[in-house]
């Protein structure tokens, strides 16, 4: 009887003790969640217990139970607690960075996976924060806060880039600089970006590498900017949706779901933007559907989705004369508005990444993308209609090895391949509608970007890097009109470029660094470029290329951060656009520009917060550009020692933030543009100007869930009459220069959001 009891109470006891959770055997990889990056040092607390993270970014933690509580914290990321999932195994954990100074930028576009104090490059980051300075409907405000970067805004779908210089002969849009949306190209196969298609909604941070500094995106001659899509919290769902209004019709509404855990990170999003505008026939309508997603097997494998769907129809109020510019800056074109002319498009972008490392030294990534573009678009001198399909893939091979001693050393081998076919017929505008064919063809555009780059790390204070970049790129074009008994069909193959880089970044104390590099860039002329006249292939025509030298300092002294750099390109074959018409031109190799300027980024923290965030700060970046054409001749004209057509010498960004910890923030930032030659014989010049812009908010969560963002804003506080886009060398008999910019305009919105 007794030996029974016994037996039952044992029984008892034993499966008590297996009901119990099980100790765990942890095994954690810590992230940042907007780069992918390993965090190394990452302080992992439980209990009285502590570790941290390798340099791999991993920790291993024993005798934990399934959902026992984990404190994550590291200098410059929100301290995270996380709940020990109901299995052991090995998970992906993902800190959010906050970005308060210098050394806790991670940068991923120079596959340096390093803070910004150790990449010897001109490298510059937007955070969500920068981002939301402004009203989020153009990315142009926040990018033209950086040094050496201007992006003039002519309409809402009219924009151009500059970087250092490159970009500002360009008429209507963006080219000779490269763009990546989660490493998807955004630029076509002739080099064109339309950046203003990327809602900010889905964009929560912009790498912008100024000049030809990274091998492996092509070595463009202007630069590249990494668009990072936004993800959900770690460990957090969200759905919510946000509603903002403004000046002239503006409205704007953004609803998303969102959901990340240790396996995957999923966000999906739906935008849509219209606006009156302020100028006739300016009306701007878009909508945009994206989903992105992101799915994690353990430390070792990464699969990442991506999908954009957007709609578009912009009407066009095109440039204007100097009278119209000073006496009624509202008017559009009369031709423009006389016809009611817009573009109306549709745009498709879709692409799958796989990242997989294979132990603690090798890496391999793959990813593949297809884009899809329509366009319809009545103009005054023809009925433009136009479709591209393309496709590629980028793939890269990555080796890094550490022998103990100090010693790092990094090898990487990639490959981009990219091909665009592109169809476009012009037929007769019969009162805003497709009337008779006027021409007729398409053309495949293809290149290759080979590319490899070796670091050597020596005790993470000094940094060598040599890479080489390989490009090969050629043009198909196809007359399928035919007109009489003229072909204009024909080829053009570039043969290949070879653009090598080298250079080095020295940390000489924890928070001080200089770097100096060497690099070649190149750009390929686009295939209106290549055409004659008559519409022939020129034989004759060659890329753009350049050699930059550049030196630089950063770091941080006390409570101040500073970027300074110095840098000179001589850029030779110089590509000109020649009017031959209303819509035709003709390009040439008119000589070479110097591109010799010294850029400054510099922010100071007046009051910082119990926990040592930054409370108040002040801001100052500031470009000085005297660029010059060293040799240009264009027919009988010889424009050689001039400045620089559409650069200004001076740009000023300067501004003040406010944060605090109960959720009120205040911004207002100050952009000085100087004067610009509007012309190459430099007899007529751009008005100087100032635009001071303002926002501020408040951020609340209620009951854990109910997240609130009421904010509010005015645009061009002190109404300058300025132009905010130049027509460079506009012709006819009252040339068109000006596209005026907006008076000044208030928005202000509300976001509501339910977290668990």
């Amino acid at each position: 009887m007794f030996n029974d009891s016994y037996k039952y109470l044992l029984c008892l006891i034993v499966i008590a003790a297996l009901s119990l959770p099980a100790p765990a055997q942890i095994r954690g990889y810590v992230i940042d969640l907007a780069t992918n990056l390993p965090l190394p040092q990452v302080s992992v607390q439980y209990g009285q217990k502590q570790t941290a993270t390798d340099n791999k970014g991993i920790f291993n933690l024993a005798e934990i139970k399934a959902g026992d509580t984990l404190r994550l914290s590291h200098v410059g990321y929100e301290t995270l607690l996380w709940r020990v999932p109901a299995a052991t195994g090995s998970f992906t954990i993902a800190l959010q960075a906050t970005y308060t100074t210098l050394n806790e930028v991670l940068i991923t576009g120079m596959e340096a996976d390093a803070p910004l104090l150790r990449v010897p490059a001109a490298v510059a980051v937007l955070s969500l924060r920068d981002l939301q300075r402004d009203n989020n409907v153009i990315i142009a405000p926040a990018l033209n806060r950086i040094p050496g970067v201007l992006m003039q805004s002519g309409t809402l779908n009219t924009n151009k880039l500059i970087i250092r210089g490159i970009g500002s002969r360009s008429l209507f849009s963006t080219n000779k600089i490269r763009a990546y949306f989660n490493d998807i190209p955004l630029t076509t196969g002739d080099g064109e970006t339309t950046l203003e298609d990327i809602d900010l909604g889905i964009v929560d941070r912009v790498e912008v590498i100024k000049g030809p500094s990274s091998s492996v995106y092509g070595a463009g001659l202007g630069g590249t900017l990494l668009l990072g899509a936004s993800r959900s919290g770690f460990k957090q769902s969200q759905v919510g949706t946000e509603y903002m209004a403004g000046s002239f019709g503006l409205q704007r509404i953004v609803s998303h779901a969102q959901s990340g855990n240790e396996r995957a990170n999923i966000r999906l999003v739906h935008s849509y933007q219209q606006a009156d505008g302020f100028r006739e026939n300016s009306a701007y309508f878009r909508n945009l559907l994206s989903l992105h997603g992101q799915f994690y097997a353990g430390e070792s494998t990464t699969v990442s989705l991506l999908a954009n769907r957007i709609e578009v129809k912009a009407y066009i109020p095109s440039s204007i004369d100097e009278a119209t510019f000073r006496n009624n800056p509202r008017a559009a074109a009369a031709n423009w508005l006389a016809l009611r002319g817009y573009e109306a498009y549709q745009k498709t972008l879709a692409g799958t990444s796989v990242e997989h490392r294979f132990g603690t030294r090798w890496e391999l990534t793959g990813s593949l993308f297809i884009q899809q573009r329509t366009n319809d678009e009545p103009r005054p001198f023809n009925f433009l209609r136009e479709s591209a399909q393309a496709t590629g893939g980028r793939g890269k091979l990555q080796y890094k090895a550490d022998n103990g001693n100090g010693l790092t050393f990094k090898a990487l081998l990639g490959t981009e391949i990219y091909g665009e076919f592109y169809k476009w017929q012009t037929y007769r505008n019969a009162g805003g509608r497709q009337g008779a064919i006027i021409s007729d063809n398409e053309e495949q555009r293809r290149y290759l970007n080979l590319f490899t780059q070796a670091e050597i790390i020596w005790k993470e204070r000094t940094t060598l890097v040599a890479g080489l970049n390989l490009n090969q790129t050629n043009y198909d074009y196809t007359d399928l009109f035919r007109s009489g008994n003229r072909d204009l069909s024909g080829s053009r193959n570039f043969g290949a470029i070879f653009s090598p880089r080298l250079a080095l970044n020295h940390a000489f104390a924890d928070k001080q660094a200089v770097f100096a590099s060497i690099s070649h860039g190149f750009s390929p002329p686009t295939l209106a470029e290549t055409l004659t006249p008559s519409g022939q292939i020129n034989p004759d025509i060659r890329p753009e290329t350049g050699m930059n030298y550049e030196i630089g300092w950063r770091g941080e002294w006390q409570n101040l951060h500073y970027d300074l750099s110095a840098y000179t390109m001589d850029i030779r074959n110089l590509l000109v656009a020649r009017r031959t018409g209303d819509d035709a031109f003709v390009g040439i190799n008119a000589g070479r520009t110097l591109h010799a300027g010294a850029e400054a980024a510099l922010q100071y923290t007046l009051l910082k917060s119990r926990r040592q965030q930054p409370v108040l700060q002040v801001f100052a970046n500031y470009s000085y550009s005297p660029y010059r054409f060293e040799d240009f001749k264009d027919l009988d004209a010889d424009y050689s020692g001039n400045p620089l057509t559409g650069v200004p010498r001076h740009v000023l960004a300067t501004g003040l933030d406010l944060q605090t910890d109960i959720g009120f923030y205040a911004s207002l930032n100050l952009q000085a543009v100087g004067a610009m030659p509007m012309r190459d014989d430099n007899a007529l010049q751009s008005d100087a100007y100032r635009v001071l812009n303002s926002r501020v908010g408040y951020r609340h969560t209620f009951w854990e869930h109910l997240a609130l963002h009421l904010y509010g804003g005015c645009l061009n506080l002190t109404d300058e009459r300025y132009a905010s886009m130049i027509l460079v060398n506009a012709t006819g008999n009252v040339p068109r220069y000006y596209y005026p910019g907006a008076p000044r305009n208030f928005f202000g919105g509300l976001s509501v959001s339910w977290v668990w």
